[in-house]
């Protein structure tokens, strides 16, 4: 059985991925396995292309360097080639990634489904207090398409990290600095400044969003009690709807109060990052001059170490980043794991009487519930 809801958030990941990491073990692990690997193979490709892209774009600035008009269609031409290729690896990424969200939903819904309506009219009668079908149809939508996204992004900012830090290392020689009137030569110096500009931005932005994940939460909690209410208002009786009603807005009041919550951290990461933006485009460049101006790396270097400073820096502020999605996915995966807690049958001390036959699933999720 599932922990339940109180159990350490330490946890979250590794009890999501009990419940529903079956999806890769079970009857529906080619299909599963397919999709993610095909994934991972489409977001290698993206990294491909933009190594290519960073190369071209050191290519591109030493022909102007040279004002070698010449060359300048050939560059042309790569970049198109390039354009092409990114749009069509963008096309294809989108579409295994949402093949791979929707068979993940349709296979943990028609799992949890499956013991709801194993449970007769027991389980109908605790909809309305647990919120049972919000939960199935918006939280198991929820928790599986952003844990997709994450993985995937944190994919590619492993494959970001790895490739272009060493590409970086390579970019920016070994310049010498003076230090206190003594001279420092520094090798892969922009490796080391790229490191400590994402730590410093990293920690800006997690002091800015830490209430977050907290206003995301009881955001979530407050539209679920809403929805709810709203079920349960539907089949109440005509005095009962109208003092429902007075109900209602005091829970869109909550819902107003948590969405300020929100809204005011989001403009706060908002803020930062657009400035945060701006910086990354100049920083690494002005950064990069000391090796440009001894002539360690031509104006193409300089450039093509700018973008790959860019990158790696992106992929180290990963967590940060993702902060916002790592709190939506977290909030809706422990309503799946406390809805699955409360359907987990209870265990027999005798042996039971004739059991009430199961509902039918409907035609759409049958044949994909896990055993």
């Amino acid at each position: 059985m599932p922990d339940s809801p109180a159990s350490p958030r330490r946890g979250l990941l590794r009890r999501f991925a009990a419940l529903a990491g079956s999806f890769w073990t079970g009857p529906t692990l080619w299909q599963a396995w397919a999709l993610t690997f095909t994934l991972f193979a489409l977001t290698g490709a993206e990294i491909l292309l933009l190594i290519r892209f960073n190369t071209w774009l050191g290519e591109l600035f030493d022909v102007l360097e040279r004002r070698a008009v010449g060359e300048l269609a050939m560059q042309c031409a790569v970049l198109a080639g390039l354009v092409a290729g990114t749009a069509l690896q963008s096309g294809l990424h989108l579409r295994v990634r949402r093949m791979l969200q929707l068979r993940w939903r349709r296979w943990l819904t028609a799992r949890l489904a499956a013991s709801w309506l194993a449970q007769g009219s027991a389980g109908a009668s605790a909809a309305g207090r647990a919120n049972t079908d919000g939960r199935i149809a918006e939280d198991i939508r929820i928790a599986t398409e952003e844990a997709v996204e994450l993985g995937g992004s944190l994919w590619q900012a492993t494959l970001l990290l790895v490739c272009f830090g060493g590409i970086l290392w390579q970019l920016s020689g070994s310049p010498t600095f003076r230090v206190w009137g003594q001279a420092v030569t520094v090798p892969g110096y922009m490796v080391w400044l790229a490191v400590f500009y994402a730590a410093v931005s990293a920690a800006i932005a997690a002091l800015l969003g830490r209430p977050l994940v907290r206003a995301t939460d009881a955001r979530q909690a407050a539209e679920a009690e809403f929805r709810a209410a709203l079920v349960h208002l539907g089949g109440a009786s005509p005095a009962g709807r109208q003092e429902g009603q007075h109900r209602l807005g005091g829970l869109f009041g909550g819902i107003a109060a948590t969405w300020a919550r929100q809204s005011r951290s989001m403009a706060r990461l908002a803020m930062f990052y657009a400035g945060h933006a701006r910086l990354t485009t100049t920083f690494p460049i002005l950064a990069g001059l000391p090796a440009y101006l001894q002539d360690v790396v031509t104006l193409g270097g300089l450039m093509q170490s700018a973008q790959a400073f860019q990158q790696l820096a992106a992929a180290l502020t990963w967590p940060v980043t993702s902060m916002e999605r790592i709190a939506t996915w977290r909030a809706s995966a422990e309503r799946v794991l406390a809805l699955a807690a409360s359907l987990a049958p209870e265990p027999a001390a005798e042996a039971p009487e004739a059991a009430p036959a199961a509902k039918p699933l409907p035609a759409s999720l049958a044949g994909v519930a896990a055993p």
